[in-house]
């Protein structure tokens, strides 16, 4: 009972945030900007339109009997995080989480329920903070890339690109720099990839819900 009550009231605060237009459906994406220093600036840095809010983050929503979670890779795996607790995690515009809801345009029921079973299959893969393809492991938007494909599971539904690391004048962060150095690799700079902006403006992306003020 505990947990359809917090179903409930997490519903009525999503729906109010959205104008009274949204409810959590399993296979959305949620997009936000993390409040955490580090990455998520370098991210942001690297990432960054003409746009008020760069995202730094995404995951993939459940719907669940049990209440909503969010499943993503951050940190050190990919893992099944409660809503309320990956809302908290978000940067704050007005006292509202800087978080948008996504939902790709062409993905019917079936398709949304695959790429959560897919996203299941990949719990507790270790995070990939190498940012390098078919390696084993799964940075945020890795993880909604390799999840969302058609029903082949050979097509993927959304876009991946060559990756830059640099800010908009071309500097290199510090923080890559000792990133990839820790790592004892060169920095993977236009290896295909993903991040959580671009893919946010993804043609095949449609934001249905924006839970902060957009002015």
């Amino acid at each position: 009972m505990a947990a359809t009550r917090l179903l409930a009231c997490l519903t009525l605060i999503l729906s109010a945030a959205c104008g009274g237009e949204y409810a959590p459906r399993t296979g959305d994406l949620l997009f936000q900007r993390t409040a955490a220093e580090g990455m998520g600036d370098a991210i942001a840095a690297a990432t960054q339109r003409d746009t008020a809010v760069t995202f730094t983050h995404v995951g993939i929503v459940e719907a669940a009997a049990d209440g909503v979670f969010v499943v993503e890779a951050i940190d050190t795996s990919v893992r099944r995080t409660p809503l309320a607790d990956f809302l908290a995690r978000s940067a704050r515009r007005g006292g509202r989480p800087l978080a948008a809801v996504g939902r790709l345009r062409a993905a019917d029921e079936t398709t949304a329920e695959r790429a959560l079973r897919r996203a299941h299959e990949r719990l507790g893969l270790p995070y990939d903070d190498e940012f390098l393809p078919a390696n084993g492991k799964l940075y945020c938007s890795e993880l909604v890339w390799e999840c969302y494909v058609a029903a082949d599971d050979s097509t993927h539904l959304l876009q991946s690109r060559p990756m830059t690391f640099r800010t908009a004048d071309g500097e290199l962060p510090d923080y890559w720099a000792g990133h990839f150095a820790a790592l004892g690799m060169p920095v993977p700079e236009g290896v295909a990839g993903t991040n959580p902006n671009d893919m946010a403006r993804d043609p095949a992306v449609e934001i249905v819900c924006r839970l902060y003020e957009s002015n």
